[in-house]
């Protein structure tokens, strides 16, 4: 009898102690995994950084904006002013398409005047257009992406761009219009 109540003891307690060290192998398992899926996407960051587009594109050397494209999954963003020039951009020579983006902005918003924001789909390409306010003078921020961007991914990609255009031009950006007349306030 109290070799059976000895068996019984010592397999109730090695099956405790089994499932317990399989589930911290597993954590352990699983926490490097994360630890090393981390690393791969920080390092594919900082690799592209350095690797030439595969079109004829080149990057800027302004990071933050970089950064935030990868991020996200953007192919560029471009930040102009009202009269088209370049503020600030992802690709090195951003002045054709923030002048493009200006223009097709400009041309619907003289046909709907309450146009916050105008979206292309063009050749597997969605270019997005918003319209913002930087020292009282009116900025164009405009964003090409793959895939289409969802709204809560739109507001925090806005917030971020306004967080760099306030950090490099020492200027409060107020407000950028968005999806359905909403207002951004940063």
């Amino acid at each position: 009898m109290l070799s059976t109540i000895v068996f019984l003891l010592s397999f109730c307690i090695g099956t405790v102690l089994g499932i317990y060290v399989k589930i911290k192998r597993e954590k352990n398992i699983e926490k490097n995994h994360k630890e090393l899926e981390n690393k791969v996407i920080e390092n594919l960051k900082e690799l592209k950084k350095y690797v030439a587009p595969l079109d004829d594109r080149e990057y800027s050397k302004e990071y933050d904006l970089v950064e935030i494209a990868l991020d996200y999954g953007l192919e560029d963003i471009v930040v102009v002013n009202d009269e088209g020039l370049v503020i600030a951009s992802t690709l090195k020579d951003g002045e054709m398409l923030g002048a493009s983006g200006l223009d097709i902005y400009e041309r619907i918003k003289k046909y709907h005047d309450d146009t916050k924001k105008v979206i292309i789909y063009k050749d597997n390409l969605y270019t997005y257009i918003y319209r913002g306010k930087l020292n009282n003078e009116r900025i164009y921020i405009i964003i090409d992406s793959k895939t289409q961007i969802d709204k809560f991914n739109e507001i925090e990609i806005l917030g971020k761009i306004a967080k760099i255009l306030r950090k490099q031009y020492m200027a409060p950006l107020e407000n950028i219009e968005s999806i359905s007349g909403e207002i951004i306030k940063v």
